[in-house]
């Protein structure tokens, strides 16, 4: 039942809001121009229930993976009121909307995070330990320092640098540390290089870890101590031993001790009003992007943390399991960002020249454009865009078997 409600459910709803959303922008810019719409169906044939209203047929279907909008002649301009027979600046208009619908829907839903009341650490990030001869190491940053601001950007604790490095890997950023000394505190900003990938270091313990695109370990700078329970000992005994890929029997690693005292950070609670909401959430939909494109090539130079085991792609299996384990680590409001963040995807995905996909169709209309309104044939671009749909499904069955896979050997998306 967990898995229904927390994984399938949540993400069955996800995927029918946003390609709902996607189509509703192919079903309104096709009637505002004209353009016959055969039939607009929520989930995939077979149908369950249905009624026509004018010259479309309105249908509910019982394969609930999004929606759809069927149009007249996508590829024959041979009907008036066919979609290819239309000017080639509406077929853009038209074949464009759907992505900018989930452009719009993602910034709304990043705004509508943002101004939920919610709980947000504030402890900071304090340097706990500096990798010799890392890009950190070489601007100066030390143990001990409290880092308040990255690239002009104020970080509330250790998730939001994360962030802010990752946005700008490949570039030099400006740090703002406090840092204390003989004379007290003082800020001081060091320009840091975020690298693209990064080798391991043995730690003072021995251990290897991963450097980082920085070289910097990092901890809460404030907050209150609390005494553990001999439970709460014992689980973290167990994570230690885990991230040392150990088992429950083997000793710990030499060095580790387990913590007595917790540092509870200091937290607060935050919201913006919508006059600040949507130019944030204008931000983090373009930022999104910025992320997905610095992680796939990071990934292609050797990975962030110097592993080089290549990025992950999930299918449908795959992201409603991450849709279950984003609400077991962060709870039931992380999804609106979650959803913004794939309907961001959607709208990138869509909109690249790959056959059968709206980018494909758009780059006909462009090569149009480049011949001067000589069109390639109809019946050479449905094969195209035939082959690009048993290439995409091929690809889909490919991704859903190593998703299952995953799922059976027990192993989660997010690590």
């Amino acid at each position: 039942m967990t898995v229904l409600f927390q994984s399938i459910l949540p993400f069955l709803a996800i995927i029918v809001l946003l390609i709902v959303i996607h189509e509703l922008g192919h079903y309104i810019t096709a009637k505002l121009f004209g353009v016959k719409v055969l039939e607009a169906g929520i989930g995939y044939p077979p149908r369950i229930w249905g009624f026509k209203r004018g010259d479309t047929e309105y249908t509910i279907n019982a394969i609930p993976l999004g929606g759809f909008v069927r149009m007249l002649g996508e590829e024959d301009p041979g009907d008036p009121r066919s979609l290819a027979a239309k000017p080639r600046w509406i077929r853009l208009v038209v074949l464009g909307s759907g992505a900018a619908m989930n452009v719009l829907l993602a910034i709304a839903l990043f705004a509508l995070a943002v101004s939920i009341p919610r709980t947000v650490d504030e402890s900071r990030a304090r340097i706990a330990e500096v990798v010799p001869g890392s890009p950190a190491e070489e601007a100066g940053l030390q143990v001990g320092d409290v880092i308040f601001e990255v690239d002009g950007h104020d970080v509330q604790n250790i998730g939001e640098l994360s962030y802010r490095i990752r946005l700008n890997l490949g570039e030099t950023v400006d740090v703002r540390v406090r840092r204390e000394g003989g004379d007290g505190a003082e800020f001081i900003t060091v320009p840091v290089f975020s690298r693209w990938a990064t080798d391991t270091y043995i730690d003072a313990d021995g251990v290897e870890r991963p450097q980082g695109p920085t070289g910097i370990t990092i901890s809460p700078a404030f907050g209150s101590i609390r005494t553990l329970t001999l439970d709460e000992q014992e689980e973290i005994r167990l994570l230690i031993l885990e991230d040392a890929g150990l088992s429950a029997t083997d000793e710990l690693p030499p060095g580790e001790v387990v913590p007595t005292t917790q540092l509870v950070p200091f937290s607060g609670t935050q919201w913006e009003p919508p006059w600040e909401a949507i130019p944030t959430g204008v931000a983090r939909s373009y930022e999104s992007i910025i992320l997905a494109r610095n992680e796939i090539e990071s990934r292609i130079r050797g990975g962030i943390s110097g592993g080089g085991g290549g990025f992950q792609v999930t299918g449908p299996v795959g992201i409603a399991q991450l849709t279950g384990e984003v609400v077991d680590v962060a709870g039931w409001k992380s999804l609106i960002e979650f959803a913004a963040l794939i309907s961001m995807n959607l709208a990138v995905l869509n909109i690249l020249p790959l056959p059968m996909l709206d980018g494909g169709r758009i780059v006909f209309v462009l090569i149009e454009y480049a011949r001067r309104g000589k069109r390639i044939a109809p019946q050479k671009e449905a094969i195209v865009h035939l082959v690009g749909l048993v290439a995409m499904l091929t690809f889909a069955v490919i991704i859903t078997y190593f998703d299952i896979l995953r799922i059976i050997a027990g192993d989660g998306i997010i690590r």
